[in-house]
């Protein structure tokens, strides 16, 4: 679990190291394991207080988004609806939770999370949901602290900035541009920039699998959630 610990760490100050404003994940070797999920008592897409201590004896498919988002998130969102489907085909229904983490506290909360749910083809009123929120330091500690994800909220123009500078270094990657509607609504100014991962936690509360989110498939998520059982 050390080794585990120490590569979720060094990934994240590669995050650092290698600069840019763009979504880069964590990596899992094959096999590894991540320590234990951390605890907690958030709010959920429904406004209803939500316990960690509710999902003991499941396997949780867990991951951090941002409802304004125009790039992965909503394709992150689809490919962890499509999981649920292969899931219940599997006969895992009632068996794994989707927990999904709000990584934009001050700027959205249960209403706007309910809306990008909906509009990502998730039903915000199933019992295997749970779209999570809080104060900015609980998130803080839930997903950086507990997790290992970064994140950062950023002005659209630094974003810009730095998307500049990559393309002017030859390092700039294209990111997807996808629609949200709530984001349209909103017409927020800022960003927030984050690292796409899936994570595997298994029923014993052990994070088992850390996936790239823009690249893992919903039958990769499935085999895992079946090794972690």
């Amino acid at each position: 679990m050390l080794a585990g610990a120490v590569a979720v760490a060094l990934a994240v100050v590669l995050y650092f190291v290698l600069g840019a404003f763009v979504h880069r994940p964590t990596a899992a070797p094959e096999g590894d394991t991540y320590g234990a999920a951390p605890s907690y008592a958030l709010t959920d897409q429904h406004g209803r207080s939500f316990s960690s201590s509710a999902l003991r004896g499941k396997i949780q498919v867990v991951s951090f988004l941002f409802p304004y988002c125009t790039t992965y998130c909503p394709l992150t969102t689809r490919v962890l609806a499509e999981t649920e489907q292969l899931a219940d085909s599997a006969g895992l229904s009632g068996a794994v939770a989707f927990v999904a983490f709000n990584v934009d506290p001050e700027g959205a909360g249960p209403a706007e999370l309910t809306a990008f749910l909906r509009q990502e083809r998730v039903d915000p009123d199933d019992s295997d949901w749970h779209y999570l929120t809080g104060s900015p330091d609980q998130i803080r500690r839930v997903v950086t602290g507990g997790f290992h994800v970064f994140y950062q909220k950023i002005s659209l123009s630094d974003e810009q900035k730095a998307e500049a500078e990559e393309k002017a270094h030859g390092d700039y990657s294209p990111q997807p541009t996808e629609p949200n509607p709530l984001a349209d609504r909103a017409q927020v100014n800022y960003d927030v920039v984050h690292h796409d991962a899936i994570e595997i936690v298994d029923s014993h509360g052990i994070i088992r699998h850390i996936f790239n989110g823009s690249r893992v498939t919903p039958r990769q998520i499935l085999t895992a959630v079946q090794e972690a059982g």
